[in-house]
């Protein structure tokens, strides 16, 4: 049994209806964006394999859903040197980009000028995935008028205000030689090479006097 027409039978016998549905039906074959998540990453390549989540619909009403994508490469933001990079996991959520025209012998030659390599067009194969949180996080009120970077669940967050840096973690770590010019105020114990060197440190071999102390213990 043959399936009925992709159109619209309110269009029959119109010239704009009929052109109408051409475009409609030439529109579904060109790739744009989409909503997506990772079925597993490579941090290594950083390359995907990427599951649209819109599905499609066929002409007798059956819906049917996209096929995954593989070798798909993740954004990074970035540049002169420096990028941001995420811990992308099986799962999350993002968008599916597709590019104009084919660029796999771009992408192997890792960003340089190439001719495409196949005349496909618009197309997810040649797509870029852009990692989204898109809900479940928590912003502190504190931090509503900030440049935030922080996990989900708001434990950790570093917040550019004007004029002051916040750093809010139940650990540390600076790894280095630290230069701090400006006021630093510290909640929690302060350790310099495992030493404690906070409010509540102490000194050995100390008299009341006028002599300094020796190094913190």
């Amino acid at each position: 049994m043959s399936s009925p027409p992709n159109l619209d039978k309110a269009n029959d016998g119109d010239f704009a209806g009929v052109m109408s549905d051409v475009l409609q039906n030439f529109l579904r074959g060109v790739d744009d964006m989409i909503p997506a998540k990772v079925v597993s990453y490579d941090d290594t390549t950083n390359r995907a394999v990427i599951k649209p989540l819109v599905m499609l619909g066929t002409t007798d009403g059956q819906k049917i859903s996209r096929a995954q994508l593989s070798n798909i490469p993740v954004f990074r933001f970035g540049g002169g040197g420096f990028f941001i990079r995420f811990p992308v996991k099986a799962g999350d959520f993002g968008w599916l980009k597709a590019t104009d025209r084919d660029m796999s012998l771009i992408m192997q030659r890792g960003g340089l000028e190439d001719w495409p390599n196949t005349l496909r067009q618009h197309s997810f194969s040649d797509g870029m995935f852009f990692p989204d949180t898109l809900k479940s996080w928590v912003i502190d009120g504190a931090n509503a008028d900030a440049l935030v970077i922080q996990s989900l669940d708001g434990s950790v967050c570093v917040s550019l205000h004007s004029g002051k840096v916040r750093i809010e973690a139940s650990d540390i770590e600076m790894v280095g030689n630290v230069q701090v010019t400006g006021n630093v105020a510290v909640t929690g114990t302060m350790t310099n090479n495992g030493t404690n060197v906070g409010s509540t440190h102490v000194h050995s071999g100390v008299d009341t006097g006028p002599s300094n102390t020796g190094g913190p213990l």
